[in-house]
């Protein structure tokens, strides 16, 4: 049996994988069951594993039987995501408040469906290394990772990852460059005195300072940052005050801001920074800031965003691959890995009619008919990285 055969004789059992780690949801970090469960199945195809990688982190590796070749990265992400589900699915999560909402129940699927075909025909050139990264949703997993040594231990001269998206079934998206946003979060506290609503001249109310504050922020990106430069700003929560006939004694308001490249990014900053003290000493208020960024931007390098090109369309054809789109405006803190070692970051679509639902819907639910197309184009991808083909 051929290595593409392998792939497609492990339907069913990627399908069981894949509701199973649905079923039993995990948040960053936490991820003890998940990491345990594909440690167990990468041991059982013969790799070598290594478990504990930045937290919850498990690398498993495949050593070619050719001899010295090329070090390949693949990358899959074991976390979910602190949101009721609400798809309907028998294989739902099973953990109130925690679903796999984003799709990583079927990207580890993806790659232990590849890793059991590479480890069964091993007579590759060079090593594979299966990388599965705890904590990819805004709490640093990657960079976890990496402060634990990732690529000095498990050395990779190359690094890739999929995530799928909404995009027709099986259709391939690639880009060269950056493919997805760097993101960054802020939250503002605006304080005053609070007061009875019939006496407003006794108080310092901070609501109409965070209205004037939320319209100017939501304007800036139009008016500080290059056009040709996509950047965001938005203003996602607003909270203050309970009572109808009370001034509250504080506003909390948190949003993103989203860019393409360092430059923009550093302007929004810079620029939210200055509306903030503006506003709260203009009213008399006073002001904090906490500002943190969770995510860089995801920028493939041309070669390799070349390899998966080809690799895709000597799998599936030419029509299947779509190449440079507008990048993502969305986040991957692959981005981090990707400032380190050269790679690609790609998308796969996965709709059709019983799969509508964009990533973090409560409805999300992984199509499991993408399991087979990832998994063979993994193993596509490594061949040709490998000299198998």
């Amino acid at each position: 049996m051929n290595r593409m055969d392998a792939v497609r004789a492990a339907e069913a059992e990627m399908t069981e994988w894949r509701r199973a780690f649905h079923a039993a949801p995990e948040l960053g970090f936490e991820e003890s069951g998940t990491a345990a469960r594909v440690a167990a199945l990468c041991r059982g195809f013969g790799l070598e594993v290594t478990e504990g990688v930045g937290g919850t982190g498990v690398v498993a590796t495949l050593r070619g039987t050719r001899g010295d070749g090329r070090a390949i990265g693949l990358r899959a992400e074991l976390d979910a995501l602190p949101m009721q589900e609400a798809s309907g699915r028998d294989w739902c999560s099973g953990r109130d408040g925690i679903s796999h909402a984003c799709g990583h129940d079927g990207h580890m699927a993806m790659l232990l469906g590849a890793a059991r075909a590479l480890a069964a025909a091993p007579d590759i050139a060079g090593t594979v290394r299966f990388i599965f990264q705890p904590a990819e949703e805004g709490l640093g997993g990657a960079r976890a990772m990496l402060a634990d040594g990732l690529f000095d231990r498990f050395p990779c001269d190359e690094i890739y990852a999929a995530h799928n998206c909404d995009a027709p079934l099986g259709q391939v998206i690639v880009h060269h460059g950056p493919m997805a946003a760097a993101a960054d979060r802020f939250e503002i506290v605006l304080e005053g005195q609070g007061g009875h609503g019939a006496e407003p001249h006794r108080a310092q109310n901070p609501l109409p300072a965070a209205a004037r504050l939320l319209l100017a922020l939501e304007s800036l990106p139009a008016r500080v940052t290059d056009a040709r430069r996509p950047a965001v700003l938005t203003v996602g929560a607003i909270r203050g005050g309970e009572a109808f006939n009370a001034i509250p004694d504080r506003v909390r308001l948190a949003g993103t801001i989203r860019a393409l490249d360092e430059q923009a990014r550093a302007t929004l900053e810079a620029a939210l920074r200055r509306h903030v003290a503006a506003q709260a000493e203009a009213e008399g208020l006073t002001a904090r800031l906490d500002y943190a960024s969770p995510f860089a931007v995801t920028r493939n390098s041309d070669a390799e965003a070349d390899h998966v090109i080809a690799a895709a369309r000597d799998l599936f054809g030419a029509a299947a691959v779509t190449v440079d789109p507008p990048p993502e405006m969305g986040s991957e803190d692959f981005g981090f890995m990707l400032a380190e070692r050269p790679g690609c970051c790609f998308l796969l679509g996965q709709g059709d009619d019983d799969h509508r639902a964009v990533c973090h819907d409560p409805r999300f639910d992984f199509n499991d008919r993408l399991l087979t197309i990832g998994a063979a184009l993994w193993v596509r991808l490594v061949e040709r990285r490998t000299g198998c083909v």
